[in-house]
């Protein structure tokens, strides 16, 4: 058997969090994602004594193509398995197959447009779906601990002032995916506060980098750049928000998982706020120098439209906390970020 240690083996030292340089094994669950795949490509280079469980559904993107060949790559150290969060025998049957030091949670149901028609599959899947992995998560650690880390969005918030939103900011989703994540957050600390379970949340801000779903933000654009299709800009375009590579909010992740206070809430940011329509135009100009056009022509086809409705305006997260206690600091610059989102998705994810 490959990836986690059986339980008949026991787990005497699941009570000790994940460390560098000691043997872990850990449950990861939403890990066919573009975020949580990136997390496995992280740990599989940078923590050798670590074994990883991959748990993910792949009905929310093409991570069966990502996942491909990693787990015969690295033979003993990774596994997959496929199943839902929302089916108990699916979530059950990991923690009766294995004991694991620890739970990172990216599995979660994200918004794609279609949320005002589809808002019940939010809850399902943020709110049901972490509950069970807490639950279960919660009877295997029972007396012999663990770490379960849930990862969120600042979405949680609703819409910004013209300040950051801190750990200490009230909890105002204006969405119901919004909402769910709030709801999950509250209940991963409720069990740290109920049962002692060492539980925390990080809160980030809008994720990007190479792999991304094509129907996100920046993909989005280079597609339509590659096309010669009319690029959507809703409303003025100057709504603002917080970005972060994926490769810096995956190492913020770690560095909450090893040295985070148990039911703390860290935000993940690189304090880089920009308006839609700067990412659009800079995402635009680069796949056109990509795919060597002009990119003056590019940015002649965006299309101002109407706005969509629970937009807000302005979102931005103060990651002072992170960076006050765990070191966190941001390495790729979003310009540079960018660029090599928009060459992966010209080169690698398009059609």
């Amino acid at each position: 058997m490959t990836g986690a240690s059986p339980r008949s083996s026991g787990a005497s030292g699941v009570s000790e969090r994940p460390s560098p340089d000691r043997p872990a094994s850990l449950l990861i669950t939403g890990g066919g994602g573009f975020v949580g795949g990136a997390f496995v490509r992280l740990l599989l280079a940078e923590r050798p004594a670590w074994t990883l469980t991959v748990f993910d559904s792949l009905t929310g993107g093409p991570g069966a193509r990502f996942l491909a060949g990693l787990e015969a790559s690295h033979p003993g150290r990774l596994r997959f398995v496929r199943g839902r969060v929302t089916d108990p025998r699916d979530v059950k049957s990991l923690f009766t197959s294995a004991a694991f030091h620890a739970v990172v949670h990216f599995a979660a149901r994200n918004p794609s447009g279609l949320e005002i028609e589809s808002p019940l599959s939010f809850s399902q899947v943020n709110v049901l779906g972490t509950a069970m992995v807490l639950e279960e998560a919660r009877k295997a650690w029972s007396g012999s601990g663990g770490t379960f880390l849930h990862l969120s969005s600042y979405e949680v918030y609703g819409e910004g002032a013209a300040e950051r939103f801190t750990e200490a900011s009230p909890l105002n989703p204006s969405t119901p995916y919004a909402a769910s994540k709030a709801s999950a957050d509250v209940l991963t600390l409720a069990y740290h506060s109920t049962f002692g379970i060492r539980t925390l949340v990080t809160r980030t801000t809008n994720i990007y980098g190479p792999r991304q779903s094509p129907d996100k933000l920046i993909p989005s654009v280079a597609e339509r750049v590659r096309r010669g299709e009319p690029i959507p800009v809703y409303g003025s375009g100057g709504q603002s928000r917080d970005w972060i590579h994926v490769e810096d909010h995956n190492r913020g992740v770690l560095a909450v998982l090893e040295g985070g206070r148990p039911g703390a809430v860290y935000h993940l940011g690189a304090r880089c706020e920009r308006t839609n329509l700067e990412v659009i135009r800079l995402a635009a100009r680069a796949a056109a120098e990509c795919l060597g056009r002009d990119p003056r022509e590019a940015e002649a086809r965006l299309d101002f439209v109407e706005d969509r409705s629970a937009h807000d305006f302005r979102r931005a997260l103060d990651p002072g906390r992170a960076e006050r206690e765990l070191g966190f600091r941001p390495r790729v610059a979003f310009e540079e970020g960018v660029r090599d989102a928009v060459r992966w998705q010209i080169r690698e994810g398009g059609e």
